[in-house]
């Protein structure tokens, strides 16, 4: 959902690094706006298609396939020891199912408390929905097939269409909708239909979001078969509970 002071937001984010998501960081921010009387929140948000409109522009079963070449550049923008394996890696990691399924539209992988923490107001759903909205994820084992992903998105998007597409992780890199404006995108919407295009489109949301959180130098410090190099770059780019899914271990061994 757009917010008027969201500009001022994406400034900041860049600067404050991988902290800027700290939990309450801007929410708070925007409480103490709001006691001096400034209103915050209250932008209307952009019009929603229809969703079997929706769907069918998120469809691209001709989509481009990454090349060797988009890795080398993607690898010369980030700079810091990154190198193209590295970037392969998280694409095995993050999607080793492919960049988009069998119908054609972007991987994803939806999470039930992103959904619940981006409507307006949050948890508004979590009592008529506690399996689409909930303060705890799904966990380990909790998420259901790999195709019911679209279904649990179809479901979100009829209550709050922009909060369902945050709590996607989209595509080859699976970049979660809730970064997307703070990635330079308009709306979480918007970066989908973006990856809706190529695969080229993931990678550079994967760019986007390695910049802006500062994980270039922890990406390409990451070793093939040492699990241990590789902590600091999934702690961020997958959070806290990396250890629960085994990330640092899936990557190592990726980039062997």
């Amino acid at each position: 959902m757009s917010d008027p002071l969201d500009p001022i937001f994406n400034f900041l984010r860049p600067h404050l690094g991988k902290g800027w998501n700290a939990p309450g960081l801007i929410d708070g921010f925007k409480e103490h706006l709001a006691k001096l009387g400034v209103s915050v929140g209250d932008a209307a948000p952009a019009p929603a298609l229809p969703w079997p409109d929706m769907l069918a522009r998120l469809t691209n079963k001709k989509a481009p396939a990454l090349t060797d070449a988009d890795y080398a550049k993607a690898a010369d923008e980030l700079g810091h020891g990154v190198t193209p394996r590295h970037m392969k890696a998280s694409k095995k990691v993050e999607a080793p199912r492919g960049a988009f399924d069998d119908n054609g539209r972007p991987s994803i992988l939806y999470e039930r408390h992103v959904f619940s923490r981006n409507t307006a107001p949050k948890g508004r759903f979590n009592a008529s929905h506690p399996d689409l909205s909930a303060v705890k994820g799904y966990g380990a084992g909790g998420y259901g097939s790999f195709s019911a992903q679209y279904a649990k998105l179809q479901q979100a998007y009829a209550l709050d269409p922009e909060a369902a597409f945050e709590a996607c992780s989209w595509g080859a890199f699976q970049v979660l909708g809730e970064n997307a404006v703070a990635l330079g995108y308009d709306s979480a919407r918007t970066m989908a239909l973006t990856m809706a295009t190529s695969e080229a489109a993931h990678l550079d949301g994967y760019v986007r979001y390695i910049r802006v959180n500062g994980l270039a130098d922890d990406l390409g410090r990451c070793r093939a078969g040492d699990p241990a190099s590789c902590i600091p770059f999934v702690e961020g780019y997958n959070g806290e509970a990396f250890r629960t899914f085994g990330y640092h271990i899936k990557f190592a061994e990726a980039l062997r």
